[in-house]
């Protein structure tokens, strides 16, 4: 452990002088270690070549600049620590496969981001998901003390974005010295009203810093309790990227993974330059599973419902509508009623994004005035279930169901039938987390 607080003593180091030009002994100095020593123990601990790092997290910076600025390229060359002009445009062509220039308008995009090796957790994954989802990473996150705002709106659309920017404009107008902070985010329950959106967002700070936290009635200090994160990268261009991206953490990669979801809190971290955002950082709450799940073939009868189905990629959200409609209509509410069952199904293996897609909600109708309102039937016999937490769009879930069976001897997918989700409300307050879905996939003996 005394050897990666040393490396890490020298990352940050680095980090805090990569715009000037540093001696690899003045480095080794502050890791004591000789830099032959920290050469080798460096790679052993980050897989990355002492100046190679260098290089990428300048080139990483760059990247920023270039695509956040109109500043000339020489300005950023030197900015960013390079010796030349010449020597940032060879260094930048070689790692990103592009001229700074080229890079500027290109839809490629270049990262490479700071190594906490405080942060790192090592765990045994699947080699078909680790090569799937090697952008996914689990770490460790260290408690954090921050200083939180919760900003309210009445209008959802945008409701993050507007938190960031007016926090960042505060606290720049306060003189709290933002480049040194992280800038993190969460969405929160309305504290006092249902007519409101709220969100949560937080700077950190450190010891050195804490005196210059401004004063504002509606800002308060607190810790963000760390824990196991995945964490993933994604553009911030607008809202349906975003979602996505953490529909594949939650519904792709979290079902195939080692690990179920966490207790504590779903986190966004904003990657900035001077209020511009350009990416999210993901981190997803996980933990360790204590087992997998198991799959079971379970006789199912036929059930009557109302469906709700829409095409397009709009077809969840709006499908979600026409549903809550169709209940408050008849004074209906799926929070109250123990004998509403809900479900859901899609064409599997189609993207969301996608024309072609759809999405479709239904409920059952239990008694005999609802009974007559039922426009479909969910056919009985044999499915093979699986029963997870509620896990987004339930892509990863499918996905495993579908894999067992093509690798079944016993059981062939029932084309006549349709395959679909079951949700099961959880037993306490938090239903976001206790509700579970059992996955049902139409099946029948293979003929012999």
């Amino acid at each position: 452990m005394e050897a990666v607080k040393a490396v890490q003593n020298a990352i940050d180091y680095m980090e805090e002088h990569l715009d000037e030009h540093v001696e690899l002994e003045q480095i080794a100095a502050i890791a004591y270690m000789s830099v032959p020593s920290l050469y080798r123990v460096f790679y052993t601990m980050t897989g990355h070549p002492l100046k190679e790092y260098i290089r990428k997290r300048r080139t990483s910076q760059a990247a920023i600049l270039l695509r956040q600025t109109k500043l000339p390229i020489v300005d950023i060359a030197i900015t960013c620590g390079f010796e030349s002009y010449q020597a940032f445009t060879k260094s930048f062509k070689k790692l990103v496969g592009l001229t700074p220039g080229t890079y500027r308008d290109a839809s490629l995009y270049y990262s490479f981001e700071r190594v906490n090796l405080l942060e790192k957790v090592s765990y045994t994954e699947l080699k078909e998901v680790s090569e799937q989802f090697a952008d996914v990473k689990v770490i460790r996150m260290a408690p954090m003390p921050v200083l939180t705002y919760r900003y309210r709106s009445s209008l959802r659309e945008g409701l993050e974005e507007q938190a960031f920017h007016t926090f960042y404009c505060q606290l720049t107008e306060s003189g709290f010295p933002l480049a040194d902070a992280r800038i993190i985010g969460r969405n929160v329950e309305p504290s006092d009203s249902y007519d409101e959106h709220e969100y949560e967002i937080m700077a950190t700070y450190t010891e050195l810093n804490q005196p210059l936290l401004p004063f504002n009635p509606d800002y308060r200090t607190a810790i963000i309790a760390g824990g196991l994160y995945a964490v993933s990268l994604t553009a911030a261009d607008n809202a349906h990227t975003i979602i996505s991206s953490w529909n594949r953490l939650l519904a792709e990669w979290l079902p195939k993974s080692t690990f179920t979801l966490g207790e504590h809190s779903f986190l966004e971290e904003w990657m900035h330059y001077k209020g511009k955002v350009s990416r999210l950082k993901l981190f997803l709450p996980v933990q360790r599973a204590k087992e997998q799940p198991s799959i079971e073939i379970i006789d199912i009868p036929s059930v009557p419902i109302r469906s709700f189905r829409c095409d397009g990629p709009r077809s969840q959200t709006m499908a979600d509508e026409q549903l809550t409609a169709w209940l408050q209509d008849r004074r209906l509410s799926m929070d109250v009623s123990e004998e509403i069952q809900l479900y859901m199904s899609s064409n599997y293996g189609v993207l969301p994004t996608s024309d072609d897609y759809w999405y479709e909600l239904s409920i059952s109708l239990p008694g005999s005035t609802l009974l007559l309102e039922a426009n479909k039937i969910i056919e009985g016999g044999l499915y093979a279930c699986l029963t997870t937490p509620a896990y987004g769009s339930m892509t990863g879930v499918m996905d495993r169901l579908y894999s067992w069976l093509y690798q079944n001897a016993d059981y062939e997918h029932d084309d006549l039938r349709a395959a679909h989700a079951k949700y099961i409300p959880g037993s306490n307050e938090d239903l976001e987390r206790t509700t579970c879905v059992s996955c049902c996939i139409p099946v029948r003996l293979t003929k012999s």
